[in-house]
């Protein structure tokens, strides 16, 4: 008994094992351009699902697709019902697998692990290290599937077991929850369904609670999902919420009629390995098939289900081109307007931020958290995309105009990470039941609108070439030093009165340390403006 367990517990480390290094191999060798691909060929969910379907199978992973889904998501790359479309279609891509593990390879297995084996690390030319990578994946996978098949074999035969079985036949609801069970927990519904298939080859399982259980796989999958979207943006959320009500509908919809589609899935082949295998891909087309009309019905419920609005930010370069680097005036011209639209993002999150403090709007973070993103992504390419104009010949002011930027690119990315700490503050102050006195309060805004006004005011001076508004940005930074100094003194005497909280200090000095320095950038910005670099 106890090398039977064994027998399956280790198969299927193995049949996982290989379909891990497949699905990476396959994401090496054709997967580079994956998240470009389908953010283009996705217009309509007819080609999102032939696309999903595509990819599914040479990636053998519905889960990764579905994560790589939301990666999109959260990324802006591709709206909802794109991602639903796409999503339908890995449901269809996911049974290839069941489809090729039915084969009775056994035999075989060996010398292709072989074959893999020398391919992977004996050879040099990138292309075939990963076919090697996807052949090596195979035929382990398929390794596992010899141990499971052994240690089914008597363990099947066991009354209790076979008791099981045919209580799964016959109670079906018991198989789904099962399946779904043990999917959720090995989250792989390829490898369950392998599993499963393994016991059909050695006859211990009848079709119909196959069938069950291959149900339960299905709706166990969309575990995957679900911790992915965990953190994720709203849309990602509806997206793992979509791919589980797609499974519950077909499987509530099939539950009435097992045995009449156990029987239609008999004359598709004469072994029951195959069948089950068939009777997944029969499913899941069927499935998508009738649901790809009705993708914006879809999508509605899962909104209704997840209601909200969700934060998009219009990620990525607006303004930068590699074309126009053969032209530096334009090239320059174009990476101030980039900055300003980046400069732009980091303003508004400092009015997010403040609107947090006083308002506490948990959507709020979310919005913040996006916007950092995507600040930061846009440091990273104008940052490159100057540098690159850097080392073309200049002339003199234009020379200082690309070192003023570059300072200011850092500048604006520091703001931003201040406006995120003010955030965490507000939100720390919110979980801890942190209250400022009225006055403290009072103070806090009068400072958020100097920093704001100043940074503002750097951006314009910038964008402008404006001397008298960088200026004024000095003028308002030696105020904003003032007031700091004010605000540490009066929160002192307050706690003194008693009229502060002394839990709440920390947090006070800290939002007001980070206005500070939001004002140091903003001077550093307005120095370069009227002393160059």
């Amino acid at each position: 008994m106890v090398e039977n367990v064994f027998n399956i517990i280790g198969g299927l480390a193995l049949f996982l094992y290989g379909l891990h290094l497949m699905s990476g191999g396959f994401k090496k060798f054709a997967g580079q351009k994956l998240k470009s691909i389908l953010a283009k060929l996705t217009s309509n969910p007819v080609k999102g699902a032939g696309l999903g379907a595509f990819i599914t199978m040479m990636i053998q992973s519905s889960s990764i697709m579905v994560v790589t889904l939301i990666g999109l998501l959260n990324g802006g790359l591709l709206t909802l019902k794109q991602a639903i479309g796409v999503m339908l279609g890995a449901e269809i891509g996911t049974t290839v697998t069941a489809q090729l593990v039915a084969f009775k390879v056994g035999l075989y297995a060996l010398p292709i692990i072989a074959f893999g084996f020398v391919l992977h690390l004996f050879t040099k030319r990138k292309l075939l290290i990963y076919a090697g990578q996807i052949i090596l994946g195979f035929g382990i996978l398929f390794i596992g599937m010899t141990f499971m098949s052994q240690g089914v074999r008597p363990i099947g035969r066991l009354p209790m077991f076979e008791n099981m079985l045919a209580s799964f036949s016959q109670h079906t609801v018991l198989g789904v929850l099962a399946g779904a069970v043990f999917t959720g927990m090995i989250q792989s519904s390829s490898a369950a369904i392998g599993l499963i298939i393994a016991m059909g080859l050695e006859g211990v399982v009848a079709l119909p609670a196959a069938i069950s259980l291959m149900l339960g796989a299905n709706i166990g999958t969309c575990f995957t999902g679900f911790l992915a979207s965990f953190s994720s943006s709203l849309n990602a959320k509806r997206l793992s919420m979509s791919h589980f009500m797609t499974n519950v509908i077909g499987v509530v919809a099939l539950l009435p009629f097992i045995q009449p589609f156990s029987r239609l899935v008999e004359m598709t082949s004469p072994t029951l390995s195959r069948q089950i295998a068939n009777a997944h891909t029969m499913f899941n087309v069927a499935v998508v098939l009738v649901l790809l009309p009705f993708v914006g019905l879809l999508q509605y419920l899962v909104k209704k289900v997840l209601p909200g609005e969700p934060v998009e930010i219009d990620r990525g370069v607006k303004y930068l081109d590699e074309k126009i680097l053969a032209t530096p005036s334009l090239a320059i011209f174009q990476a101030q307007r980039e900055t300003e639209r980046m400069a732009n993002i980091a303003l508004d999150m400092l009015k997010d931020a403040k609107d947090l403090l006083f308002k506490h709007d948990p959507h709020l973070c979310e919005l913040i958290e996006e916007q950092e993103s995507c600040v930061d992504e846009l440091h990273h390419l104008i940052d490159n995309f100057l540098t690159r104009i850097s080392t073309m010949d200049l002339s003199e002011s234009e020379s200082q105009k690309v070192s003023l930027l570059l300072h200011s690119v850092t500048d604006i990315e520091r703001v931003a990470d201040h406006a995120y700490n003010l955030m965490e503050l507000s939100d720390y102050q919110k979980d801890h039941k942190i209250k400022f006195s009225e006055q403290a309060q009072k103070e806090l805004n009068q400072m958020y609108d100097l920093s704001m006004e100043s940074f503002g005011n750097s951006i314009k001076a910038l964008v402008q070439g404006d001397k008298d508004v960088a200026r004024k940005v000095l003028s308002l930074e030696r105020e904003v030093n003032i007031m700091d100094e004010l605000l540490q003194e009066n929160h002192y005497k307050r706690l003194k009165q008693g009229i502060c909280d002394p839990a709440a200090g920390p947090t006070y000095l800290e939002i007001v340390h980070n206005l500070e320095r939001v004002s140091d950038h903003s001077e550093n910005i307005a120095s370069g403006v009227l002393t160059g670099f």
